[in-house]
């Protein structure tokens, strides 16, 4: 998978199905070295510390922690953190 950009949709596979979502944000995780944030903008319930997963359009799953969640009506603007291989 590469790095996503700005406006790239996503799929995000969670405990209640699957969603699209859009990266509104793509910024480096300065908790590890080569961890990315993605801040993206998603439908559903989400909760921080929640597993979740990225799908790749290939079909790839890359796992993801939810660490912050703000809720803008009935979308809410959701940090993930994960590490994508090389």
């Amino acid at each position: 998978m590469q790095k996503p950009k700005v406006d790239d949709s996503l799929t995000l596979l969670t405990d209640a199905g699957k969603t699209e979502a859009i990266v509104a944000e793509v910024l480096d995780n300065p908790a590890t070295e080569e961890g990315i944030l993605l801040k993206v903008m998603a439908r559903g319930p989400f909760e921080q510390g929640q597993q979740i997963w990225i799908v790749d359009r290939d079909g790839s799953k890359i796992g993801a922690t939810v660490e912050n969640v703000f809720k803008q009506t009935i979308d809410s603007e959701v940090t993930l953190s994960t590490v994508l291989p090389a």
